[in-house]
Order: C-alpha cells, then sequence, then structure tokens
C-alpha cells in the first residue's frame, strides 16, 4: 500500500473540502471556501518544497490465485494485484481478436463520448456513433477513436458466455451487488487520463497489452481531485509529463505500474486512481460490481462524493450504467438528449432497413 507523505489531518481538511465543493457547487464553493481550499495546499506544498518522487513500484502479480486468498488478502484490503494468466484459457482469449468483431458483431452500434480530462485533455465533450466494423477500420487505420465503458456484452450475451462467470462469481464472493462488464476496445497510445470511481473491478485483458499507472486513495491530495458534481473523479496532472509549479505536492504521490499480457486479470479496488494506456491494439473487460463496505473501507469521502452528485445525480447513473455508461458523459456535458434522440433514430433506421 501507499506510504503517503500527507498527514492525516491535511488529508482529512482537503478530502472534507472536496466534499463540500461537491454539495456546494464549484462556483459557490469558490467563492465561500475557495480561499481556503488554495491556503491549505500551499501550506502543504511549501512543507514538502524539497520532496522528491519516490519511484514507481510494480502492483504485486500472482499466479493462480484461490478465491480465499483473493478476498482475504486483497479484496478485504483494498489491494490491487494481477492474477497472471488466470483468463489465459478462457474462450474469449482463445478467439477474440478486432477481425473476430468485425466479422461477427460488425453492425452492432457503438457509442464513443469524447470527455475533457478523461478521454482528451482538449477542451472539448463531443460523441460519434459508429459500427463496431467501422471503429475497428478506425483503428487499423491508426485512428484515435477507443471504446470504453461500452455495453457490448450486455446486448450480446452470446459474447458473455466467453468469460468464466464461474470464475468472477467465486472471486467476487458475497454481500456484494451490481453486476456490469464493460467492453473496452482501442489501438496502440490511446490513453484513459487519471481518475477513480467506486466499483470494484475485475478486469480482464483479452487481446494485447496495457499500461496502468495506479494511485491509491491516501494520496488523493497529491493528485488535485477535480469534483464537478459528477460521479467520477478526475485529476488534472498530467502524470507523465507534470507542471510542479501548478501541482508541487504531486512529488509526494506513489505510483503503482502494471503491465497487463494477454489472460491478465487485475483486481483495482474502489477509489484507486487509474490511468490506462493501451502499449498496442487491444481488447479488454471490465467486470464491475459494488460492495458499499469496501467502498468505505477505501475512502469515506469519495463515497460520499459519488452519493450526491448531481450531473447526472446518482439514481441516474445507475438507470445510464444499465444502458451505456457513455451516457453518463454525455449527461455531464449537457448533450443527453442529443445522444439519446440520435441514438433513438439510428436504432429506427436499422429496424427499417430489416
Amino acid at each position: 500500500m501507499s506510504q503517503s507523505k500527507i498527514r492525516w489531518p491535511e488529508m482529512a481538511s482537503i478530502h472534507f473540502l472536496l466534499l463540500c465543493e461537491q454539495l456546494l457547487g464549484s462556483r459557490v464553493f469558490n467563492w465561500v471556501l475557495g480561499r481556503l481550499k488554495k491556503s491549505l495546499l500551499q501550506q502543504m506544498a511549501n512543507r514538502r518544497r524539497t520532496a522528491q518522487r519516490p519511484p514507481a513500484l510494480l502492483v504485486e502479480r500472482v499466479a493462480n490465485m484461490s478465491p480465499e486468498r483473493f478476498r482475504s488478502e486483497y479484496f478485504a484490503k483494498g489491494r490491487a494485484v494481477i492474477m497472471s494468466g488466470a483468463a489465459k484459457n478462457w474462450p474469449c482469449c482463445q478467439k477474440w481478436d478486432l477481425d473476430y468483431f468485425s466479422m461477427a458483431h460488425g453492425g452492432q452500434d457503438t457509442l464513443i463520448v469524447q470527455s475533457e480530462g478523461l478521454t482528451t485533455r482538449e477542451p472539448r465533450n463531443d460523441h460519434h456513433f459508429q459500427t463496431v466494423r467501422e471503429l475497428i477500420a478506425n483503428i487499423k487505420q491508426g485512428g484515435d477513436r477507443y471504446l470504453r465503458f461500452s455495453p457490448l456484452l450486455h446486448d450480446n450475451p452470446e459474447l458473455a458466455s466467453d468469460l468464466d462467470l464461474n470464475w468472477l462469481g467465486d472471486m467476487r464472493g458475497g454481500r456484494t451487488f451490481g453486476n456490469t462488464y464493460y467492453m473496452f476496445m482501442g489501438g496502440k497510445g490511446q490513453t484513459t487520463y487519471l481518475h477513480n470511481d467506486q466499483p470494484c473491478n475485475l478486469y480482464i485483458q483479452v487481446s494485447g497489452e496495457k499500461k496502468w499507472t495506479l494511485y491509491y486513495p491516501e494520496d488523493s491530495t497529491c493528485l488535485y481531485p477535480q469534483v464537478t458534481n459528477a460521479a467520477y473523479v478526475k485529476s488534472p496532472v498530467n502524470i507523465d509529463a507534470p507542471d510542479l509549479e501548478k501541482f508541487p505536492l504531486f512529488n509526494s504521490a506513489q505510483a503503482y505500474i502494471a503491465h497487463l499480457k494477454p489472460g491478465d486479470v487485475m483486481y483495482v479496488p474502489p477509489h484507486v486512481w487509474h490511468q490506462v494506456e493501451n502499449l498496442t491494439d487491444s481488447i479488454a473487460v471490465g467486470y464491475r460490481f459494488s460492495s458499499a463496505k469496501a467502498a468505505l473501507k477505501s475512502s469515506v469521502i469519495f463515497s460520499l462524493i459519488r452519493v450526491f452528485s448531481t450531473n447526472p445525480p446518482v439514481w441516474q447513473t445507475r438507470r445510464y450504467g444499465k444502458i451505456d455508461t457513455n451516457l453518463i458523459w454525455a449527461h455531464s456535458a449537457g448533450k443527453i438528449d442529443q445522444v439519446l434522440k440520435e441514438r433513438q433514430q439510428r436504432r429506427d433506421n436499422d429496424e427499417l432497413a430489416l
């Protein structure tokens, strides 16, 4: 686990202010408490002006993980772990590649949303509908389309049968709820930027390779969290080329690196910050479920920030998640009506074509 150099009273003060910002909204918060937050961060930075960034550590890698060991040593303690080659013999790892999806599911519609600070560093929030075949053609041509959080498995139950659902159920154990599969498909060099979210995540690397950079919740202050009344919390820090004049506390954050290869399964606990880069063309599945106990143990404040999100509200977030998580980003960008209308029009056109 991370050994944060930020003292608990300092971290608690900043986290409390983050919750206030979520409740009040940025405009009111900046007027009432913005100076206090800025002053606290500056005082913390002044005390750590000579801090040297600790070298990155590797996420632990374990072969032949038993469900009992996983739940006692990693799930219960909020520790990330790579289960080396756990999925290598699953049907998905034997047959899924870009050509397979182009042939078997090429006509399936997908929604790709660009969200500033999460999927792009540019000041843009836009969306694209395209078929799986069009997406894969773009990937093969070196384009920038990257399918994230897609409900492709929910829409095609035969794909879920290519996962070992019994293994996943054994790993998650009891006293959890929710059951969501997200598909990720993109080209080399595509990145999802630093953020945290609440569900537990068993991430299955099916094809290709990825680099994950993780930070534990106790280092959150060093990452300058941005709360925007949304369910997910983003960081403005470019971890590959940090601006230490603007974000000096970043030098106190402890990074953990995970290099995922085909067949690896990684557990990412609730509220653990992560940035993900495709090292090659890649296909992966995120199997997500929720545990109130795990979320609160990881971070009470970030759990409350999730509950008190209003853009969209938490009940709407759950509704979108059952349809397509990308609708959350469309709502946050104020484009949900436009996206839903276009989505329905494309479905109506598909039915007419049949």
